[in-house]
């Protein structure tokens, strides 16, 4: 087990104090940021940029809410693991396999976690998504963190 795996952590890149990147990595993601070698978030200086995350049915499952659910703990636990949380949030960019299909489940469960002041949310039909026939919607965010 390496470091890296062992907890949460961010990566501090080599860079100058003026343009320093965190790299966020929650523990629970250290495998897959290894494996496929891209960051869940990074924040540069106040902005933190979220990686898209998934919505994936698993097998056998017949209704999308389960899938977009697990979508938004995960996304709850990068910003968690960030140091934000919805409020943060400035920018949100969907993309979803079914735009008359998903738009009502997903702004269904995104009424349900998403409080005001509401970010920014954009959602574009694409014809599939990275993680195979299950993979129904991808979502990536922007927040502002600014120091304090």
């Amino acid at each position: 087990m390496t470091m890296l795996s062992a907890c949460a952590t961010t990566i501090n890149a080599e860079r100058s104090p003026e343009s320093l990147l965190d790299t966020i990595v929650p523990a629970s993601l250290a495998e897959t940021y290894e494996t496929l070698q891209y960051a869940p978030a990074t924040r540069a200086g106040d902005m933190l940029y979220l990686s898209g995350v998934l919505a994936i049915m698993a097998e056998g499952e017949t209704s999308i809410e389960p899938a977009i659910e697990r979508s938004f703990d995960e996304i709850e636990m990068i910003l968690a693991e960030s140091g934000a949380d919805w409020s943060d949030v400035v920018d949100v960019t969907s993309y979803t396999t079914d735009l008359d299909a998903h738009l009502g489940p997903l702004w269904g469960i995104k009424s349900e976690r998403v409080g005001a002041p509401y970010p920014s949310w954009t959602l574009i039909g694409v014809d599939r998504l990275y993680g195979g026939d299950g993979a129904i919607i991808e979502t990536k965010m922007t927040a502002y963190l600014p120091e304090p």
